[in-house]
């Protein structure tokens, strides 16, 4: 077996896993949509644009990162497995990390919009390197696994429309 980015085993080919184990980086995009469909379909009103990025910060980085951060804290074997890496500390570190930043998006809505662009700059550095992480993986490893390949639109995609929009609607 080669070893991915974190020293832990990969492999070679995507593990089997169950769907939800897949899905489960997605919540918060799935959220957000679902926000998002409410939001316009209520009438969005006059401050859609800064109303559709704190619903952003509040399902993509809060629900997400609360996700996630419970994911790699209690069920790190499992969702090792859906990255194709052996289990490893590096999940405790990640999962802590995605709590706090979950956590902290979570509050933003309740401070002014500058505290939700400090989420946001966390959020995309950390997601971003990750991603790098992600890529270096496949290349070096041949890890195609489902949530070493999938996750890259939450590591590439996600973070480019947060700033996006908090430039253009804030």
């Amino acid at each position: 077996m080669a070893t991915s980015p974190t020293g832990a085993a990969a492999t070679t080919q995507p593990p089997k896993t169950s769907r939800i184990g897949g899905l489960l980086p997605f919540i918060g995009l799935i959220l957000f949509v679902v926000a998002t469909i409410v939001q316009f379909a209520g009438g969005a009103g006059a401050d859609w644009g800064p109303t559709l990025v704190a619903n952003a910060v509040t399902y993509l980085i809060g629900w997400a990162g609360v996700g996630a951060g419970i994911s790699h804290i209690f069920f790190g074997r499992r969702i090792s497995r859906t990255i194709g890496f052996q289990q490893s500390p590096y999940e405790l570190e990640v999962g802590f990390a995605d709590l706090a930043m979950g956590i902290v998006a979570l509050l933003a809505s309740g401070y002014a919009p500058e505290f939700s662009l400090a989420v946001i700059l966390i959020s995309a550095i950390f997601r971003v390197g990750c991603g790098i992480g992600h890529i270096r993986s496949m290349v070096q490893d041949r890890n195609f696994a489902i949530n070493n390949t999938a996750i890259l639109f939450i590591d590439f995609v996600v973070p480019a429309f947060l700033v996006t929009a908090y430039y253009l609607w804030v």
